[in-house]
């Protein structure tokens, strides 16, 4: 049986700070316990000064979703952060597939 899961928001939000930092497991939980924008965007309503997680639970997440998982969390979390504004209408995002693509060897689309 083992422990409950960690909440699906939270694990999210560790894997896109994850590449988005350019973090390993042990350098974003530790990172996470110490900054509050972190934990906002994993849903935190008060600052919590302990780790989410350990470091394998990231690990174990990722292999339980696969590649495809992994890459549909990528995808949507760009997909949601894109602009209606006129302003921002030419904005690019600039993502880095290679750490990927050698970790999860992922397709490039």
């Amino acid at each position: 049986m083992g422990a409950p899961a960690k909440p699906i928001r939270l694990v999210v939000s560790l894997l896109i700070l994850k590449y988005v930092r350019n973090l390993s497991d042990e350098d974003l939980v530790e990172q996470w316990a110490e900054n509050c924008y972190y934990q906002y965007l994993s849903g935190e309503q008060h600052f919590q000064p302990h780790l989410p997680c350990v470091p394998t639970e990231l690990i174990a997440f990722r292999k339980r979703i696969g590649e495809a998982g992994m890459e549909l969390i990528l995808k949507e979390s760009i997909r949601i952060n894109k602009s209606d504004d006129n302003d921002t209408a030419g904005a690019v995002v600039s993502f880095d597939t290679t750490v990927l693509e050698k970790k999860y060897h992922l397709s490039s689309k």
